[in-house]
């Protein structure tokens, strides 16, 4: 899933070299091959117009402040991979009329240049969005950061249980629909 965006990179910088854009070419060597299509700015550029990635890792802020190293894995990942985003829920204690109170907001960030996070939105939600068992309705709150007209949605956890509940259903459709035919396929 990474290589979406190298890939339209890669697209974009040959396209723009053999419509004649000399300028596409980061130097004149490398007008006739593809070496250096990720230091094209306008590459770049269309790349992120077209493709970014929106993880919802609902701890991340917890782990973040805890100093776990999941915390720090996510951090390199999002070092390495500029158009990744990371969506979490930020839970924060305010003191109202003597009495502590929750106040949930769910954050969208990205890594800088020095590898810090930087907080691009932060929507304060209605309440506690986690509920029953905190999948995969809860992971709802990142769709309000993604943009575009396709969003392809991965359960990491799911283990192919998705591809497994389509076969057998479509399984069974095609055997109900071959009895009703009185033909098998």
């Amino acid at each position: 899933m990474m290589y979406y965006r190298k890939a339209l990179m890669l697209q974009s910088y040959l396209e723009r070299v053999a419509s004649g854009d000399v300028e596409a070419a980061v130097s004149i060597n490398d007008a006739n091959d593809a070496k250096g299509f990720d230091l094209s700015p306008e590459a770049r550029a269309l790349a992120d117009l077209k493709f970014t990635y929106v993880v919802t890792c609902q701890i991340y802020g917890k782990q973040k402040e805890d100093q776990k190293p999941e915390a720090a894995d996510i951090a390199l990942l999002m070092q390495r991979n500029e158009a990744l985003r990371i969506a979490f829920i930020d839970e924060v204690e305010s003191l109202k009329d003597g009495t502590v109170q929750k106040e949930y907001y769910s954050k969208l960030v990205k890594a800088d240049i020095s590898g810090k996070d930087k907080e691009i939105y932060s929507v304060k939600l209605p309440g506690n969005p986690k509920l029953g068992e905190g999948k995969p309705e809860n992971q709802n709150h990142a769709i309000i950061f993604t943009r575009g007209s396709a969003i392809q949605t991965i359960d990491m956890n799911q283990n192919y249980n998705y591809w497994k509940l389509i076969l057998t259903n479509g399984l069974t459709f095609l055997v109900s629909f071959a009895l009703t035919q009185d033909k098998m396929f």
